[in-house]
């Protein structure tokens, strides 16, 4: 009897042991499936965030403080907006051919959207984009419409939209009437073979007719023609307005050295042109612009935003800037209303 007993107690004894070691490891099992649970959302998480890694190619015409200013605006709104980008950068040199080369590099590597700087890029990426489902985001054109990039500022059911560099050109062309009341003749030295100067110099022509200036103008086809054009309108004309053609804007420095040669007043439609000599400026911020673009971008790639949902844009604000060794050489004082409310330079 007492035997039996000492059975059944050893029974219950490896029964329990059996139940405690079953729990024992199914503990073990929980405990490896929450440490397998983190990793697997960690590995997740990291390949959501490799896929919204971004490749965007940056095409820019040619090198100088205008478009140099919109690439830095763009490439630094990239940073501040958060978007993880890998970004190839060229620079066609001024050379058309080359223009289309890079564009069609972008296309061939399937970058994730192209950003172009000025009107020629603008138009050799959107030859090259045809057929593909790459976006467009353009800047400083000055009429993408007439470039035929969109046909309509409102209207972008192409894949391409963008901001203006659109200056104001009637506040301009009264600054040379705050700087000398009697002007009448005013000229402009531009790009034959860039549409966005074309359009420019019409609508200065137009404008000017209203504020009683007449516009005279040289045209050139490389930068070696700027000694000849300026010595021509220095004959026509009592001042020069920069409009902005990136041939011009790409040698401002000599531009502005030989117009104050032949005392002619400067105003330009580019800020960046007064730190290299010209007089004065009321225009866009390139590196604003710059900036508008990027939130641009940011939206197509990061928000989903159709490209057809985003109407070109243009810049909400002016700076208006003044060289101050240019002033003075041309006998002009701070005081000047042409100068109200300006930077000053030195």
């Amino acid at each position: 009897m007492k035997f039996g007993k000492i059975k059944k107690l050893i029974a219950i004894a490896m029964c329990m042991t059996m139940i405690l070691a079953g729990c024992a490891k199914s503990d073990a099992a929980d405990n490896a499936s929450a440490a397998v649970e983190p990793k697997q959302a960690s590995e997740e998480a990291a390949k959501e965030t490799k896929e919204e890694q971004f490749t965007i190619g940056i095409a820019e015409l040619v090198q100088h403080p205008a478009l140099d200013a919109s690439r830095q605006g763009f490439i630094d709104e990239l940073s501040n907006q958060g978007v993880d980008a890998v970004l190839i950068d060229q620079n066609a040199q001024g050379e058309i051919s080359n223009a289309q080369m890079i564009a069609e590099k972008f296309v061939k590597d399937d970058v994730d959207l192209i950003f172009t700087i000025a009107t020629l890029t603008s138009q050799a990426a959107k030859q090259a984009i045809e057929g593909t489902e790459i976006p467009l985001v353009f800047t400083a054109v000055t009429d993408p419409v007439f470039s035929q990039l969109v046909t309509a500022m409102d209207v972008t059911d192409n894949n391409i939209t963008g901001v203006v560099d659109a200056a104001p050109i009637k506040e301009n062309l009264e600054l040379f009437k705050e700087l000398k009341k009697d002007i009448k003749t005013i000229g402009i030295i531009y790009n034959i073979g860039e549409s966005n100067s074309e359009v420019q110099v019409n609508q200065t022509k137009e404008i000017a007719k209203d504020l009683g200036l007449t516009i005279e103008t040289v045209g050139i086809s490389t930068v070696n023609d700027i000694p000849q054009a300026v010595d021509t309108i220095s004959k026509k004309a009592e001042g020069l307005y920069i409009i902005t053609d990136n041939m011009v804007a790409s040698s401002i420095s000599l531009v502005a050295k030989l117009a104050q040669e032949k005392s002619l007043l400067t105003v330009s439609a580019d800020g960046t042109h007064v730190d290299e000599g010209i007089m004065v400026s009321k225009g866009i911020s390139y590196y604003a612009i710059g900036k508008q673009s990027a939130i641009i971008a940011k939206q197509i790639l990061v928000d989903k935003v159709p490209v057809s949902e985003i109407p070109v844009q243009t810049s909400p604000e002016f700076e208006k800037k003044v060289n101050v060794k240019t002033m003075e050489a041309l006998g002009l004082t701070k005081d000047n209303p042409a100068f109200e409310g300006a930077e000053f330079i030195n």
